[in-house]
């Protein structure tokens, strides 16, 4: 801006884009960011699976709580849940009644807020707080007093889901929204609680040949043949994509001490990361 500019009395603003139309392939292509930054980058995202860990009940939940409980004051995480099988049940009934997928996707989060109120309520004396998502700008704030927020995992898609490929499910589940908080947010890591040991080639519940996966690429699980997965196919999309969570892990909650091996580190049950072109 010239001197000139300011003595007319207006400002003019020179924009990259002011000219160009923001969805020319052209300039998406160079809309990249070299030093893209971090927002929170010792943030651990833990997702408790509803239907592996909470609605199993006190003898499930109660250990997992003490697991979490040695993290306060070494890591600095946030613990999300899912909704169960409420979110099926609710489902169900939607589908009988006709609801198309945005209306479908705005039932789920009621369930998911009564699971996150409950762990809420059982970890409060230790300084668990609920954070919905408007207010995912306090986190920093809460996670430096060592605090622990209770976040709910779906996403506020709400009536603008987007109709999915197959079907009138919404495709956009919780493990989706966990992995989007974890990678929205720079996240130090993504770690998905379930009830068996990681991945596996098929449902190991299903099937007793079934064969256990330590360690693969997203790209590997998208271009193979996996007729089920222990979390959203979406999740693997967005992590071949991943710009700052370049891994997640999949442990089994019912087994004390995994959770620590995770966000130590270490392979607790499987690690699923993207490849590197």
């Amino acid at each position: 801006m010239s001197d000139d500019t300011y003595d007319k009395g207006r400002t003019h603003l020179d924009s990259r884009f002011m000219r160009e139309s923001l969805v020319d392939r052209k300039v998406i292509s160079s809309s990249e960011v070299i030093d893209e930054i971090a927002i929170l980058p010792y943030l651990d995202v833990i997702s408790l699976g509803g239907s592996s860990i909470i609605d199993r009940g006190k003898s499930a939940v109660f250990p997992v709580i003490e697991e979490l409980l040695t993290l306060i004051g070494k890591f600095k995480f946030a613990v999300g849940v899912t909704g169960g099988v409420r979110v099926k049940h609710a489902m169900a009934i939607g589908l009988d009644f006709g609801i198309p997928v945005g209306g479908l996707a705005m039932i789920v989060g009621a369930n998911e807020e009564q699971n996150a109120n409950m762990l809420y309520s059982l970890m409060a004396k230790h300084g668990a707080v609920r954070v919905p998502k408007d207010d995912y700008a306090d986190l920093p704030h809460y996670l430096v007093d060592n605090m622990i927020p209770i976040l709910t995992l779906n996403p506020p898609h709400h009536y603008w889901e987007k109709p999915p490929m197959t079907g009138v499910l919404p495709e956009s589940g919780a493990d989706f929204g966990a992995y989007m908080t974890a990678e929205g947010m720079g996240s130090r890591s993504m770690i998905f609680v379930k009830d068996q040991d990681g991945l596996y080639d098929k449902d190991p519940k299903k099937h007793s040949d079934a064969k256990h996966i330590e360690r693969i690429s997203a790209q590997e699980i998208l271009a193979g043949d996996f007729p089920e997965l222990i979390i959203d196919r979406l999740v693997i999309e967005m992590l071949a994509k991943a710009r700052h969570l370049k891994e997640i892990h999949i442990v089994n909650g019912l087994k004390p001490g995994n959770i620590v091996k995770a966000i130590n580190g270490e392979n607790g049950g499987t690690i699923i990361y993207k490849k590197e072109a």
